[in-house]
């Protein structure tokens, strides 16, 4: 017997020649969620992007200034981060983690 909160996954017939299956994962602006609705998948996505943005800042600009290297961390590493937030917020602690742990590193640099 099967659980009645069970996901069933049905296919949608919109025309003769148009059916929609359905997918593990979904993308619509930039904002990744999987059918179990579940945001891990866009946690790391965008953990990634910041990753990659504040190395290219820490190579691109020499100068350690604090005033310069927070400006480009909350215009250009942050943005990534915070995209969407209200959205996926948080709300499991390894996906609570994964950004605290990115900002630490990044911020201890």
């Amino acid at each position: 017997m099967s659980s009645p909160f069970a996901v069933q996954m049905q296919a949608y017939q919109i025309s003769d020649n148009n059916i929609w299956y359905p997918v593990s994962l979904v993308k619509d602006l930039g904002v990744t969620v999987r059918s179990d609705l579940s945001w891990s998948s866009h946690i790391s996505t965008i953990a990634g992007k910041a990753r990659k943005m504040a190395a290219w800042v820490l190579s691109a600009f020499k100068s350690r200034d604090r005033g310069t290297i927070l400006t480009l961390y909350k215009s250009l590493v942050r943005s990534h981060l915070e995209y969407c937030c209200p959205l996926w917020g948080c709300t499991k602690i390894a996906d609570v983690e994964v950004l605290d742990n990115f900002q630490h590193t990044t911020t201890s640099k």
